[in-house]
């Protein structure tokens, strides 16, 4: 047994349990000493998950003021006693014993701890059981023990008759020993396993020092033995859950202690449970208890700093099943991110402050925010499908998290900011037409036009910087804001029914500048929207002019006819009593702007309507119309009593 047991000291994970008794004349009686047997073990029938796959150790001396009796030699028959070499009044003066462990994941870490420091000459201030919790090992992966148990070597030395060069020989051997321990947890930053025991265990070390004082000369005999910390058949399996525990009864061993039967039928919630049970108080036991833990990932006392994530990530590695590191992944992600969107705001807020306003840190303050929420509203969505435990707890987490969050956006610039990332989140998709009116289709518009107008100013030679570009929250801002402004435009901008070309080009003009200024898709598509009136306004001017002139060659003889009629009017009429002067110069003055008109017709119709600038075009059509209606006027005026009512041809018949 004893073979197998010292094979951990070769491997990189070990830790040992010896005890060394000194007793006066002991190479008399060396085949005897004083060792610690199993006595009961205990494993629980409901191991933990995979999960918990990080395991601790706790050691715990039971009933260590019945030591004195065991050196006394109770128990032990007179024969036992002589053979052993024990006399009447023989007790040791002093009892030290020691547990030195080395960092199973730093190997050349060691850490000596005392469990017992006592002086028999004066035990109301001397006598002392070291009470640090009990913990030795804490938090090792399932990994480290995958090649084997841990064990851990305890020292004892009872110390009995005095010779004052052999008692500071051993009080220096100790105190060295003790001091470099001191020394290496003031000095050495230590993880792992040790990092919770060392605030516990330097003061002991003052005490244990301070009572070996009143010691004198030893002399002394060794005997060691070991019990196991940690088993590897427990190590595959994964809140602190105990799992097992073995109870050592420290004895001669000329004796063979019985089996006992303390933790028959427990069901230990915590170490303590089964301390208790333990309650003979006159044998002196060593209580092993080994638990398993799931990482903790407890984010009670979060701190968004870097110091949290680093040290969070590196816990993380800890976590084994799947799923639940996918979750906690994600959660750091999240911390991660709200670390970084502090420190932006930090920026921000410190920039309104100087000459140049910090837009770039704004807008990575609103992409930051983005991703906070739409992080937290994914896994919120995957976290349905985790068991209750783990989805309440994550749950509770992201809100603590978007509550924190919100409460930095405390100025006006930075809540507007959070209500683009709201609408965002809210409006996922394109937008469709039909989900509100005109008002509210600007009222959003303005709500994220804040946001593009402040990027908008970060412009070099009208060119965004490539990092804004890159910002999916600004992206998203963009696309939306096209599907508003195109939804605005389709409801908003449509003329009522009868206006005229320009009216309706003036009325289309005064929506976009006036009405709905901050629409810059409106205002581009009301400038489309009055190229193609103007558009199609020529295509039609080009075919009405070219029906016009063909109208208006076709009636050359018609016009030659009523000029003839006039003329003949006139000259029949120019001695005639029966026609006034007055009439002869109203005919005479129809004559000359029948002319007119005849000749302006020559100008319009001799034009290359083809050729001819849009508003040019319509100009000559508005005026030949104008001329027209003049002429019938003319005509309708003359037919009668100049013009005969049934000898004009064609369009200027009634």
């Amino acid at each position: 047994m004893k073979g197998n047991l010292w094979k951990p000291w070769n491997r990189m994970h070990w830790f040992v349990l010896a005890a060394a008794i000194s007793l006066p004349g002991y190479e008399a009686f060396g085949q005897y000493a004083i060792v610690a047997s199993e006595v009961e073990s205990w494993t629980t029938p409901n191991l933990p998950s995979s999960d918990f796959n990080l395991n601790s150790s706790y050691l715990y001396l039971v009933n260590g003021q019945s030591l004195q009796r065991v050196f006394e030699g109770e128990g032990l028959q007179g024969k036992e006693r002589k053979e052993v070499g024990l006399k009447k009044g023989d007790y040791p003066q002093y009892m030290y014993l020691a547990v030195t462990i080395k960092d199973p994941v730093q190997e050349g870490n060691a850490l000596t701890v005392p469990l017992m420091i006592h002086d028999m000459r004066n035990p109301a201030t001397s006598s002392r059981l070291l009470e640090y919790g009990g913990r030795f090992l804490e938090n090792i992966p399932d990994e480290v023990l995958k090649d084997g148990d841990i064990v851990a070597k305890v020292k004892f030395e009872a110390i009995k008759t005095n010779t004052a060069s052999e008692f500071w020989k051993k009080t220096a051997e100790i105190s060295v020993e003790l001091g470099k321990t001191a020394t290496n947890l003031l000095k050495t930053s230590l993880a792992g396993p040790f990092l919770a025991l060392t605030e516990q265990i330097i003061p002991q070390i003052d005490k244990g020092l301070r009572s070996m004082e009143q010691v004198n000369d030893p002399q002394k005999i060794t005997s060691e033995f070991f019990i196991k910390l940690l088993s590897k058949e427990l190590s595959g399996l994964y809140e602190e859950r105990v799992v097992s525990a073995t109870l050592y009864r420290i004895h001669w061993d000329i004796d063979k202690p019985p089996r006992s039967r303390y933790f028959q039928g427990a069901s230990p919630q915590k170490t303590d449970d089964l301390r208790k049970l333990v309650n003979n108080i006159s044998t002196p036991y060593f209580l092993v208890i080994n638990t398993k833990s799931e990482y903790n990932t407890d984010h009670s006392e979060m701190v968004y700093n870097q110091s949290y994530i680093d040290k969070k990530a590196k816990d993380f590695r800890k976590v084994q099943n799947p799923d639940k590191k996918e979750v906690e992944k994600e959660f750091l992600e999240t911390l991660k991110l709200a670390v970084e969107l502090k420190k932006q705001i930090d920026l921000f807020q410190s920039s309104l402050n100087s000459k140049y306003t910090d837009w770039l840190a704004y807008s990575r303050i609103i992409e930051l925010y983005y991703e906070i929420r739409n992080l937290k509203n994914q896994e919120t969505v995957k976290l349905s499908k985790q068991e209750p435990t783990t989805r309440d707890k994550y749950i509770r987490l992201y809100s603590n998290v978007m509550n924190d969050v919100d409460l930095w956006f405390s100025t006006e610039l930075l809540e507007k900011g959070k209500e683009v990332v709201q609408y965002l989140i809210n409006h996922p998709g394109n937008y469709l037409p039909q989900q509100a009116d005109v008002k509210t289709l600007y009222k959003d518009i303005e709500l994220l036009d804040f946001y593009r107008d402040r990027v908008r100013q970060m412009e070099i030679q009208g060119k965004l910087p490539k990092e804004i570009e890159s910002l999916s929250s600004y992206s998203l801002t963009a696309n939306k804001l096209s599907d508003l402004e195109n939804a605005l435009f389709d409801a908003g901008f449509q003329p009522r029914d009868g206006m005229q070309v320009e009216e309706k080009k003036e009325w289309l003009l005064s929506q976009a500048s006036k009405v709905y200024p901050l629409c810059q898709t409106c205002a581009k598509r009301v400038g489309e929207r009055i190229a193609a009136i103007e558009n199609a306004t020529h295509e039609q001017n080009l075919r009405k002019f070219r029906d016009y002139s063909v109208e208006y060659y076709a009636q050359l003889e018609c016009f030659d006819e009523v000029v003839q009629a006039l003329d003949q009017f006139l000259r029949t009429s120019a001695d005639s009593a029966g026609v006034s002067p007055a009439i002869l110069e109203s005919v005479k003055q129809d004559r000359e702007d029948l002319l007119k008109l005849s000749n302006t017709y020559v100008r319009i119709f001799s034009r290359d309507f083809t050729a001819l600038p849009p508003k040019e075009l319509s100009d000559l059509i508005q005026q030949y119309q104008m001329n027209r209606e003049k002429f019938l006027v003319i005509l309708q005026r003359l037919r009668g009593p100049v013009l005969p009512p049934d000898g004009v041809p064609c369009m200027l018949r009634p």
